[in-house]
């Protein structure tokens, strides 16, 4: 009887002792979202910090408007916002694990060393692509039920493209749908001061290779997209003869874009040869190859045109304008010939945690979210709906359909109709070509764009070898004559230590000095 009563009360203590700490690790569960985004890519807290209030700064508080009062002071990036929300939402405590990437590249190479380190990226078209031939990535299971804000508010022209976009690397078919959300999206084309360069100089592509502009034009040190430009530039009057048959109806729409997506994937060997030489006329030209420093060059004025996205275009005209003595109006610019659309999307690598990627996705697809991230970044979002389009409506962008010399640009194409009626803002005259239509390029603008595929290994070889010999030609005079200047002179170097060692100098004798 005794050993019972100890192995019920010995149970007992098992019992209380465990319990508590069985609780304890459940309260402490907590679940991590590992994204991984491009730098600067997902709205982040307001650059002016709030200064504690102090004398004078107090009074001052007491008298601010109700209107100051309603203004968010962002204190938080949008996936510590996105913690939050799932948490009260569903009681899970979350935290997100956000790291950043420079180039698409160097994200592939961090998924290829270390798999399954995360649950949601966003990497551009063509590597969405390559990660999906390479079985890399998995599919949405439920978009419609996990994803319900962007299945609603999804641009349909955007959705329309991803759902076509049909390709079969390694003979395995796959649309994009599939496997990406659409986050950005844009075009390439050139920002230019319309004070040197004239709306007709930039309409082509060869304005790059006019001698107008030596050295007041800069192209992309980016392989893909200056490329890009380089096919333009080889098959410029093939584009132009089919723009024109296209614009006289005599071309349909579906066999124009067709064409465009052929030529501007081309990679045989007399193509790349041809934009090789294309693109070294183009770059002796130039100021520079750069990636990030051409908005600033274009806001300073040290050129007049850079090759573009459309994001750094925009963020170069609200830059350029904003000094109130001097302020500096630019404009952008697609050229006729037909340009590339570009994306950048969100994919879940193999292994990911599904519930939180989707979640996550949802929560940026919130059409306010949306406006935030645009209005962050300075690019523009895949999410259209009503609370988007009338963010633009009444933007300073815009003005009201009775203002004299308004020209309206219907953009039903990306949000659909709204409340039955077309999609339709106005602007003035004055600002044609400027933010807005940079921002949502009008339908005869994204008609003649084409996306880039994901180009095959033997493709990447030709390319990356001829865009090696593009950058290594024609160096300056300056460089050459330093660098003989820096070989003479260490020539000079060795040969008097040798001398020297050889015959070394004698001291003359006590009392002596030696004069020149």
């Amino acid at each position: 009887m005794k050993k019972k009563i100890v192995l019920l009360l010995s149970l007992i203590l098992f019992i209380v002792n465990v319990m508590p700490l069985a609780a304890c690790s459940t309260e402490e569960e907590e679940l991590v979202l590992r994204i991984s985004n491009c730098e600067d890519y997902i709205c982040g807290p307001d650059e002016e910090e709030e200064e504690e209030p102090s004398g004078e700064a107090e009074e001052a508080d007491e008298s601010t408007t109700d209107e100051e009062e309603d203004e968010e002071v962002v204190t938080q990036y949008m996936y510590d916002e996105f913690a939050d929300w799932y948490s009260k939402k569903t009681g899970k405590k979350v935290r997100v694990e956000y790291s950043t990437f420079g180039t698409p590249e160097i994200l592939y190479n961090n998924m290829k060393i270390n798999p399954g380190s995360y649950d949601i990226v966003c990497p551009s078209d063509y590597m969405i692509q390559k990660m999906i031939a390479e079985d890399m990535l998995q599919p949405f299971t439920n978009p419609e039920k996990d994803m319900p804000n962007y299945t609603e508010y999804v641009s349909p022209f955007i959705k329309e493209l991803f759902d076509e976009q049909r390709t079969t690397p390694n003979g395995k078919p796959y649309t994009w749908s599939e496997y990406s959300v659409p986050y950005m999206w844009g075009t390439m084309g050139f920002v230019y001061n319309p004070e040197y360069v004239t709306e007709e100089e930039v309409s082509t592509w060869e304005v790059v290779l006019n001698d107008k502009f030596n050295n007041k034009t800069t192209i992309k040190d980016s392989i893909r997209d200056t490329y890009f430009l380089g096919l333009a530039l080889a098959n410029i009057t093939e584009l132009r003869a089919k723009n024109e048959a296209f614009l006289s109806g005599a071309l349909t729409k579906t066999d124009y874009s067709a064409y465009l997506a052929e030529v501007f994937n081309r990679t045989d060997e007399e193509t790349v040869t041809k934009v090789e030489g294309l693109l070294k006329q183009a770059k002796e030209r130039a100021y520079a190859l750069e990636v990030d420093s051409g908005k600033d060059d274009m806001i300073t004025g040290k050129i007049y045109l850079n090759f573009a996205w459309s994001g750094d275009a925009v963020y170069a005209m609200d830059q350029a304008e904003e000094p109130e003595d001097s302020p500096v109006y630019l404009n952008y610019a697609v050229p006729s010939e037909g340009s590339n659309i570009w994306f950048d999307g969100w994919v879940m690598p193999k292994g990911a945690n599904e519930e939180l990627a989707t979640a996550f996705l949802d929560y940026i697809s919130e059409p306010a979210n949306a406006c935030r991230n645009m209005d962050f970044i300075g690019y523009t979002s895949a999410i259209g709906g009503e609370e988007v389009f009338e963010r633009i409506k009444t933007s300073d962008y815009c003005v009201p359909e009775s203002t004299p010399n308004a020209k309206a640009i219907d953009l039903t194409y990306f949000f659909g109709e709204i409340n039955g009626e077309r999609a339709i803002v106005y602007i003035d005259e004055e600002n044609s070509g400027r933010q807005l239509e940079c921002q949502y390029p009008p339908e005869d603008v994204t008609s003649r764009c084409a996306m880039m595929q994901y180009f095959d290994d033997e493709a990447n070889e030709r390319i990356n070898s001829m865009w090696v010999r593009v950058k290594a030609d024609n160096i300056t005079m300056h460089v050459i004559i330093i660098g003989v200047s820096v070989l003479l002179i260490a020539g000079l170097l060795v040969a008097y230590k040798l001398i020297t060692s050889v015959f070394p100098e004698r001291k003359p004798p006590k009392g002596y000095k030696r004069v020149a």
